[in-house]
């Protein structure tokens, strides 16, 4: 993070769930901001849905003259704070927000996947579907590479359960 310049964005720190308020109220102020949005998996009735989130909940960036429109942008509709410290406001550099920007289709930011690897004797839980919350050992990969075997630990017997990887995740 550097001091202020004119081709830096400042961070701004929205009030919660107010990321759209605020982008609205400050594009209102004729101020050039960005609000990157992803696809987040939010559970719905068992199974994960996509819904159009904030990449970094709760902050957004904007670009603005400091003098004349600081106070406006502070007090702004659904604006928390400008980020910043004694020294000074807190500011990105035009190139990393130009690498966001690079990863967007269609508005949206694409997040790279990362196949979760599980090694027999992983504590994991069942994160979607029927068995949702049950917690298990990895045991081993079904050949498909899309489904797993797992022991299940919170049930009174040795039972073997198959279930899809994309259900599991790691037990923390």
């Amino acid at each position: 993070m550097q001091r202020e310049r004119e081709d830096n964005w400042f961070i701004i720190h929205t009030r919660p769930r107010q990321e759209s308020v605020a982008e609205t109220s400050l594009r209102s102020l004729d101020i050039q901001v960005y609000l990157p949005l992803y696809y987040a998996r939010v559970k719905r009735n068992k199974t994960k849905i996509p819904l159009l989130s904030p990449l970094f909940k709760g902050y957004l960036f904007a670009r603005f003259p400091l003098e004349p429109l600081f106070h406006k942008v502070r007090y702004c509709r659904g604006v928390k704070t400008v980020l910043g410290g004694t020294h000074g406001l807190w500011t990105i550099d035009d190139a990393l927000i130009q690498s966001i920007r690079q990863r967007e289709k269609d508005g949206v930011v694409e997040l790279k996947k990362r196949p979760q690897r599980f090694s027999r004797g992983d504590a994991i839980r069942v994160d979607e579907g029927d068995f949702d919350g049950w917690e298990g050992i990895f045991y081993e990969d079904l050949p498909d590479n899309e489904r797993a075997v797992i022991l299940l630990t919170n049930v009174h017997f040795s039972s073997k359960l198959i279930v899809p990887r994309s259900y599991l995740v790691a037990e923390k």
